[in-house]
């Protein structure tokens, strides 16, 4: 009976179940009960993860990870409306998160009394199998759902180059705002904190992190105690992706009302950034006084489009198809907004150097290539491996033309950076040809760098080669391929004093 009924249901609570044996057998509820809990073995129980009323999910083994398995198990964690319903809403809207951002996003605490903290509810969902953590080329430590983690395996790269390129642009318009706040004197001008892209600890308000955070004197937001001055506080998150649906912004609302429960936590803006609003959404937030921000209302049409253009262009490069003119097309309009440009110099910088290396490899060309040494992980921006071939691994340090590249860069590139990726190619076996360390920068090495550079090449010839592309020979490299609009992004944004 129990078995025959779940393949009529699907995947449910044993809640829904029960009341189903009820309705279409004409038992007791506490006969359907018994029934339920002493179903064959064929029948499986979700574990680790708690429901109301001490319900279970239910299962048959033929059913586990279809398409109707992940829609019943989702709606029934949506139904909750808890902690695991918010972290699930969180990454769902995002496909992949960074670790980091995971804890920001998903609306638990870090550490609350009479709340399951952000740890604890990612540990119980990754043991019920919902979420997955997993290391990603470029991104490091992620989240991401058991799903997303499948069409990954089955060769859906192009999750990871869109987490990328979202991560990128939403941690341009996170700058930009930064700067929007600054300027308007709304923020405490050198007291915004702003998550970094993947790995960082990001900024803290009471006992949750949030993606932007800034004390604030304004009059409406600051209160005076014994003649002195309590500030107030402004807090953001951000979610790039089409649009928002009431349950990804759930977890941004429960952070909300709960830190306004907290006492000695000054009145405070909120403000939640996002591409567009499903209508419910879109009222959740504004019932709570959220400002339920778009980029578009923040800095006009042009730029909301640049936004949206900014995470397709940069997802096709990441996957090998660069188109120049819209990159040049890119800078010209994201590059008015003030704390833009050097994000987009850092990040545009590693595709136009693969799209360069591409043109004339031997080799398949990766970005953000993870390597393991004997004591950590170093990541290879730019790599390029065929056996017996070639072995170029490139470190990229785009940036506006005269800037000096910092010398702790350097250092750790040749001290950390390099010892790892060499560790890791031993582990492979590698040993023809040897391999070649690039430097690729628009900028400039101080006279110490080089000299570091040059005695750490002397040092090592006959490990690897050493080789530094500056500013005169990445102008060579470029003209090289002969791809007028490569040149022309890489002449006006990189080498020449562009007026941005």
């Amino acid at each position: 009976m129990v078995v025959n009924a779940l393949r009529q249901l699907g995947p449910c609570l044993s809640t829904e179940l029960t009341d189903y044996l009820v309705r279409n057998f004409g038992l007791s509820p506490s006969a359907a009960r018994q029934r339920v809990s002493r179903a064959p073995a064929e029948v499986k129980r979700l574990a680790h993860l708690p429901f109301q009323r001490n319900a279970r999910f239910l299962y048959l083994q033929s059913d586990y990870a279809s398409p109707r398995y992940w829609e019943s198990l989702y709606k029934a964690i949506y139904s909750t409306n808890g902690a695991y319903s918010r972290a699930l809403g969180a990454v769902d809207a995002r496909d992949i998160l960074p670790l980091e951002h995971f804890k920001t996003a998903c609306g638990a605490p870090i550490a609350q009394k009479k709340h399951i903290s952000a740890d604890t509810v990612l540990e119980r969902l990754v043991s019920a199998h919902v979420l997955v953590t997993e290391t990603i080329p470029g991104l490091g430590k992620c989240v991401m759902t058991k799903r997303t983690f499948e069409a990954i395996a089955y060769g859906e790269g192009d999750l990871i180059a869109r987490t990328r390129s979202r991560l990128i642009a939403e941690g341009i318009l996170l700058d930009s705002v930064k700067e929007w706040l600054r300027r308007l004197a709304f923020a405490s001008y050198n007291s915004v904190k702003v998550r970094a892209r993947i790995e960082g600890t990001p900024p803290k308000v009471g006992t949750f992190t949030w993606d932007l955070t800034a004390p604030s004197y304004i009059a409406g937001l600051a209160t005076w105690q014994k003649e002195k001055a309590k500030p107030g506080l402004v807090v953001c998150d951000i979610l790039l992706n089409n649009e928002a649906l009431p349950h990804h912004v759930e977890p941004f609302i429960y952070k909300v009302k709960s830190l306004q429960a907290l006492k000695n936590v000054g009145r405070a803006v909120f403000i939640f950034v996002a591409q567009s609003y499903e209508i419910e959404a879109f009222k959740s937030l504004r019932t709570v006084g959220v400002v339920p921000a778009t980029p578009e209302l923040l800095f006009g049409k042009d730029i909301a489009d640049a936004f949206r253009d900014l995470i397709g262009t940069l997802t096709k490069a990441a996957m090998g198809s660069l188109d120049s003119d819209k990159f040049d097309d890119l800078f010209n309009k994201l590059g008015k907004l003030e704390g833009a440009a050097g994000n987009m110099r850092g990040a545009f910088f590693e595709l136009l150097v693969a799209e360069i290396v591409r043109k004339t490899s031997p080799a398949q060309v990766q970005l953000n290539k993870i390597c393991t040494g004997e004591d950590g992980k170093a990541e290879v921006d730019v790599w390029e491996l065929k056996e017996g071939i070639i072995a170029r691994m490139i470190e990229c340090k785009g940036m506006a033309p005269g800037t000096q590249v910092d010398d702790e860069e350097i250092n750790l590139w040749l001290t950390k950076r390099i010892t790892r990726v060499r560790q890791h190619l031993s582990k492979q076996g590698w040993k023809d040809p040897k391999p070649r360390f690039e430097l690729w920068t628009s900028g400039v090495l101080s006279s110490a760098a080089l000299d570091r550079i040059d005695k750490t090449r002397r040092a090592n010839a006959t490990k690897y080669d050493l080789v530094v592309i500056g500013p005169p020979e990445l102008r060579e490299a470029v003209k090289a391929v002969n791809d007028p609009p490569l040149q022309k992004v890489i002449e006006q944004h990189f080498l020449q004093m562009a007026a941005i």
